[in-house]
């Protein structure tokens, strides 16, 4: 075997291709990539003598990826999408006016759908899920207060009384609470690091 290295050449190449055709759209990436991949095959097959140099020069030939990339963008027409007022609004309703932040979310290009998930589902609702919720369970504790009786035989609601909770699980609630009321604060955080810079929008061919 004359080019040892082969193998981990193209493979290096490919996969530095596909980090640079990221906001390209699947079918055109992946296609991008065997069209790449096959002649990168189809030269190979021209070598007298294959060696790594060989393939450096082959691959050196083709172009670093980032202009490959660049240029099937301007041949297919893809502008990349620049984030701007709608992701910012986005990230500052989700927590706050959580269906106009979601419906803003998903509008966006500049998210993938695991992004639009998370953003969408921690928490449910923003702000007012975590209210109605912190609502919730406030009514089912007042509803379940044991009633004790005094000395005088009076009755005497209880919930005030200590709940006996160990210091580790005091802290533990209060941990979790407060986990609960900074979660839509660090979803936004989330979603405000997930933007994804030059995003593409849609292919269309150039007439």
């Amino acid at each position: 075997m004359t080019a040892p290295h082969a193998d981990q050449l193209i493979d290096g190449y490919l996969a530095r291709l596909r980090v640079a055709a990221t906001d390209l759209p699947s079918s055109v990436r992946d296609e991008l990539i065997e069209d790449m991949r096959a002649h990168i095959a189809e030269a190979r097959t021209r070598e007298p003598a294959e060696t790594d140099a060989a393939v450096m020069n082959i691959l050196d030939r083709l172009g670093e990826p980032a202009t490959v990339v660049a240029d099937a963008r301007e041949r297919l027409g893809i502008r990349p999408y620049r984030p701007g007022f709608l992701e910012i609004a986005a990230v500052i309703l989700v927590p706050f006016f959580w269906p106009i932040g979601v419906i803003l979310l998903w509008i966006s290009p500049a998210w993938k759908a695991r992004d639009k998930i998370i953003g969408t589902l921690l928490p449910p609702g923003g702000y007012l899920g975590v209210l109605l919720f912190g609502l919730a369970v406030a009514t089912i504790h007042s509803g379940s207060c044991p009633t004790a009786t005094d000395a005088i035989g009076q009755g005497m609601n209880v919930c005030g009384a200590p709940s006996g909770q160990s210091p580790v699980a005091m802290a533990l609630s209060i941990a979790a609470v407060t986990l609960v009321y900074a979660l839509p604060l660090i979803t936004a955080a989330y979603l405000a690091v997930r933007v994804r810079w030059g995003r593409g929008r849609q292919a269309t061919a150039i007439v």
